[in-house]
Parts: C-alpha cells; sequence; structure tokens
C-alpha cells in the first residue's frame, strides 16, 4: 500500500444538518480569477441599498451592483490609498472609507474628501473603523487612538497614557443605539465602554474578560456584548454584570482563533476564524464551513456581513468573497462528490463493513460533537471496522479517497 499521507483528512460535523445533500447553488463566488476583483484579499463589507455592496480589498475600493463590479484605486480615483479598511455608509449614503496608510475618505459618489495626519488631527493613518453615535458624532478606530469628531468640528483623541484607555491600538467601535454607549474593542488593551461622560476599561487584570485583543463585536437582543477573540474565542459581558467565554475547551466551538462576529435576525451568531472558516452558533450548538465540508475554499475569514436581502456575505484573506444563503445552508450538508463508498449494516452493533472500490482510503468515526473516536487504514475492497465498544448513538463515518470524499451516517445499537 502506498503512503497515504495525501489523504489525510478532517472531518468538521455540521450538528443536526445529515439529512439533505447541498450544491454549491446556495454559494455564489467572486475573485480574481472569476471576476472584475482586483485582489482576493476582503477587509470589510458594507451595504448601500438592497443592490449596491461595497467591497474593501488591499488593492482597491469596489463596488458591486448585482454583479457588476466597479473599481476605485489611486490611479483612476481620488481615494488616498488602495489598501481599504473599514467601510462605513452614513444616512445620506456618503461612503466614509478608512485606509491603511492614507487616514480616511468620505466619498459622495463624485467628490473624495481625504483626511490625514497632514491636514487633521488625525493621530495615525491607518483607519480600522468608522462608526456614528445617536448624537451624528464620528467615530474612528485608529491604530493610534480613538477619535470623536462632533457635529460642529471639534476632534477629540484619546490615547493610552493620556486616558483611561489601555491601548492605542483601536480595532473595532459598536455603538450601542438605545444607550448611545460606545462599545471599543483593542489590540492588547480590552475593553473601553464611552459614555457622554466617562470611559471605563476592561482587562484581565481588573476582570474576568478573557482576552485583551477585540477584533469585532456585535450586540444581541438582551443587551449582551459579544466580541470575537485572535487568541480565546468568543468573548462574552453579559448584560449587568459578568463575563463568559466560549473556546474548544468549554464548548462545540473548534477554534479559538476568531476575526469577526455578526448576528443574524433569527440571533445565530455568525463567527469568522483565522483557521476554521465560517461558524455558526445557535444555542449551545457550533456548526462549521470550511475547505473540507463546504464550497468555501479559504478557511481565514476576514469579515462576515449580512446584506439587506438576507444574504451573509464572508470576505478571505486569499479567495474573494462568498455570498451565501444561509436559510438555504441550515436546512443541508455539503457532499464533495458523489459517493461510491458504501458501509453495512445500519444500524450496526458490534461490526461495520466498507466496500469501497477504491482500496486504498483512511477512514475516521466521529460523534455527534465532531470527536474522533476511531481512525483506521483500508484493508483490500472491503474493510472490518469494530465498533463493540462505541456507545449506542448516531455517528458518522467520514471515507477519504484521493477522488472523493464521503461521509455516512450511521446508528449504533
Amino acid at each position: 500500500m502506498n503512503p497515504m499521507k495525501s489523504l489525510h483528512i478532517k472531518l468538521i460535523f455540521v450538528v443536526y444538518l445529515f439529512t439533505v445533500m447541498q450544491t454549491s447553488a446556495q454559494w455564489t463566488h467572486y475573485s480574481a480569477t472569476n471576476s472584475l476583483l482586483p485582489n482576493n484579499t476582503i477587509r470589510c463589507i458594507a451595504y448601500e441599498s438592497d443592490s449596491i455592496a461595497w467591497v474593501g480589498t488591499d488593492y482597491g475600493l469596489v463596488k458591486m451592483v448585482n454583479g457588476n463590479i466597479t473599481i476605485y484605486n489611486t490611479f483612476n480615483s481620488s481615494i488616498p490609498d488602495n489598501a481599504i479598511r473599514c467601510i462605513t455608509v452614513d444616512s445620506l449614503n456618503r461612503k466614509w472609507i478608512g485606509t491603511f496608510l492614507g487616514g480616511f475618505t468620505i466619498y459622495n459618489d463624485t467628490v473624495w474628501d481625504n483626511y490625514n495626519t497632514i491636514n487633521s488631527q488625525l493621530p495615525d493613518d491607518q483607519v480600522k473603523d468608522i462608526a456614528f453615535d445617536n448624537s451624528h458624532t464620528v467615530w474612528l478606530a485608529t491604530t493610534g487612538g480613538l477619535v470623536s469628531i462632533d457635529t460642529v468640528g471639534v476632534w477629540k483623541v484619546s490615547q493610552q497614557f493620556t486616558s483611561p484607555l489601555q491601548s492605542s491600538h483601536i480595532a473595532r467601535i459598536y455603538v450601542d443605539t438605545i444607550s448611545n454607549l460606545k462599545i471599543v474593542g483593542t489590540v492588547n488593551g480590552g475593553l473601553t465602554l464611552v459614555d457622554d461622560t466617562s470611559m471605563v476599561t476592561f482587562t484581565i487584570s481588573n476582570s474576568g474578560i478573557a482576552d485583551n485583543s477585540l477584533y469585532d463585536i456585535d450586540v444581541d437582543a438582551a443587551g449582551n456584548y459579544w466580541m470575537a477573540s485572535p487568541a480565546n474565542g468568543i468573548v462574552v459581558k453579559t448584560n449587568g454584570f459578568g463575563w463568559t467565554n466560549f473556546t474548544p475547551f468549554n464548548s462545540g466551538i473548534q477554534t479559538q482563533s476568531l476575526t469577526c462576529l455578526e448576528f443574524d435576525a433569527q440571533e445565530k451568531l455568525w463567527i469568522g476564524s483565522i483557521d476554521s472558516g465560517l461558524i455558526m452558533k445557535s444555542g449551545l450548538n457550533f456548526q462549521t464551513w470550511n475547505a473540507t465540508n463546504s464550497p468555501l475554499q479559504d478557511n481565514y475569514i476576514l469579515s462576515v456581513a449580512f446584506a439587506p436581502d438576507g444574504k451573509l456575505w464572508i470576505g478571505t484573506y486569499s479567495d474573494g468573497v462568498y455570498v451565501v444563503d444561509t436559510a438555504a445552508l441550515l436546512t443541508s450538508v455539503y457532499e464533495i462528490s458523489n459517493t461510491t463508498a458504501q458501509m453495512f449494516p445500519n444500524p450496526a452493533t458490534s461490526t461495520l463493513y466498507i466496500k469501497s472500490p477504491v482500496e486504498e482510503y483512511i477512514y475516521h468515526v466521529y460523534d455527534v460533537t465532531g470527536r474522533q473516536i476511531i481512525e483506521g487504514t483500508s484493508t483490500g475492497s472491503i474493510t472490518i471496522v469494530d465498533v463493540k465498544s462505541v456507545i449506542p448513538g448516531v455517528y458518522f463515518m467520514q471515507i477519504d479517497t484521493e477522488k472523493e470524499k464521503s461521509v455516512i451516517r450511521f446508528i449504533k445499537q
């Protein structure tokens, strides 16, 4: 038998979703290969209307109208930098765009109004987030501090050592529209809450927060703050008091390296990760879509954003943007190819038999939480798998050959 290293598999089990096989119809993919997208690194996504999406890449700003792409860069427009870091659309449909090296710009579909460290009080030219509060104050997350600009044009810059901020590197600003509280995530400085008169910071040293770096923030219907941590999973500040945390050590999430998150209309939390693709949390259950079990070909997700039509846009690090119908996604499981492998009997009591026209493959058995309980290699056209010691319940057998991946559900009696 030849070495099987190329056949090593990873099964990411999708809880409860095993009755219908999904084709790629739920997924629309735009990349620099199959479209006019100028770059495959998608940092941010925002929506001007039901049909107009704005996409920030590492090599230009993209306007997408029903799939048609217009590119704005430093060669064909007055945008100050091609590396886009954030996009926010205001009530006048002006696009506020933060860049990596050029500060930020306001685009009204005709004129670019640029602000940087030379012509304004901006403390740093990298702008990572822009938000508006109930008082129409503009808030900017920069790598040099937290900036506010009020309606009469007064700038205020808050930084480490001159304010309660424990880091001047601001990653995310979420405005609670009910309380007008600014929820500020930092890099290495924890969480800071800002109201009209005060600023309070929570770090590992003074609270139950699980990580001092928080890349993204959303708030659920109960007023709990949910935050994406790059090193310690999901961090939650519960409404009024207390902290909780979801990692692979205490929950079904498969990674603790997260980048972004957003709630859908049904209060399901959709999460982007650095190494495990797209994750959805519903109650205590986690489901994962990645390069192994879906059309998604890059497991490094940089941005997730729900469009007005309810579809989820997913920005990846190296494979462009995916648009997903999550309603259809949640009623199906993706199968990479038509399976030719067979397994019997099902239900099983003590022995399973795998029959495959391909004699060389690896098989794994997983329980409903995605935990591997058996691993083995084929022994010919029919392979015998001993399941006598397996606890009765529902399990999944994944079989990988060089040409196909098969997942078969079975019951152990």
